[in-house]
C-alpha cells in the first residue's frame, strides 16, 4: 500500500506572487486582506488556507472564536477557565534598560561572529541568488535580519561605513526587543488580565 503525499498548502500558496495572493484574498476575504500587506505572503497564505479548507473567511472564523464565551479581542476562550496567572512585571524604563544591557552583553559574549558564521553557512548563497527569506524559520528571529545590510557589505565597504552599519544594527535590535517586550506585555495584560470574568489583587493580597 502506498503512502500518500501530505501536501502543504499553506507552503504552495506562498510560492505565488505577493500581489496576487492578496488580490484573490480581497476577493474571499476583503476585510483581512485590509489589515495584511501583499509582501506579507506568509499571513496572506494563511488566510486563504483557512478559506480554502473551511469555506468560512478567516475573519470570519476569527470572529466566531472571539464570540464565545470567554473569548475576547485576542482569541477564543482559554483552555482552562479560570487559569493563575505568574506574570514578573517590571516598569518600562527598567526593563527598556535591561533590554538594552542584555543586547551589549549577548555583543561582548560574541553575537557578531556567531552571525557571521550563520550568515555565511546558510544565508550568504540565498542573497546571491537574490531568494533571501527573513519570514520564515530562523531567518525571522529577532537578531538576525537586522544586521542585514552590515553582514551583506562586511569588507566590501570602507571601515566608517561598516562600523555605521553595525551601530545601525545594533540598535534595531535593541528597539525590537523593546517592541517585542511591549507586545508581550500588551498580551498578557489583554488577554488574561482584561478578561471580564477575571479578578484582580492587589500587591497587600499577594502572598509573601
Amino acid at each position: 500500500m502506498g503512502t500518500e503525499k501530505v501536501v502543504d498548502r499553506k507552503a504552495e500558496l506562498e510560492k505565488e506572487d505577493g500581489y496576487v495572493l492578496h488580490k484573490r484574498l480581497s476577493q474571499v476575504d476583503p476585510e483581512m486582506a485590509a489589515k495584511l500587506h501583499p509582501h506579507d505572503k506568509r499571513k496572506v497564505a494563511r488566510s486563504l488556507q483557512v478559506f480554502e479548507e473551511t469555506g468560512i473567511s478567516h475573519s470570519e472564523f476569527l470572529h466566531q472564536q472571539h464570540a464565545e464565551e470567554g473569548g475576547g479581542p485576542l482569541g477564543g476562550p482559554l483552555k482552562f477557565p479560570n487559569p493563575c496567572i505568574l506574570w514578573l512585571y517590571a516598569d518600562q524604563t527598567v526593563l527598556d534598560e535591561r533590554l538594552d544591557k542584555r543586547v551589549d552583553d549577548m555583543l561582548t559574549a560574541g553575537l557578531l561572529e556567531e552571525l557571521r558564521d550563520f550568515h555565511r553557512r546558510y544565508n550568504q548563497k540565498n542573497i546571491s541568488e537574490n531568494c533571501q527569506d527573513y519570514q520564515h524559520g530562523i531567518f525571522q528571529s529577532i537578531g538576525f535580519k537586522e544586521f542585514h545590510e552590515y553582514l551583506i557589505t562586511e569588507g566590501k565597504c570602507t571601515p566608517e561605513t561598516s562600523n555605521q552599519l553595525l551601530k545601525k544594527g545594533i540598535e534595531a535590535l535593541k528597539q525590537v526587543t523593546k517592541r517585542y517586550a511591549r507586545k508581550q506585555n500588551r498580551w498578557v495584560k489583554n488577554r488574561f488580565l482584561s478578561r471580564s470574568q477575571a479578578c484582580s489583587c492587589s500587591n497587600e493580597d499577594a502572598i509573601q
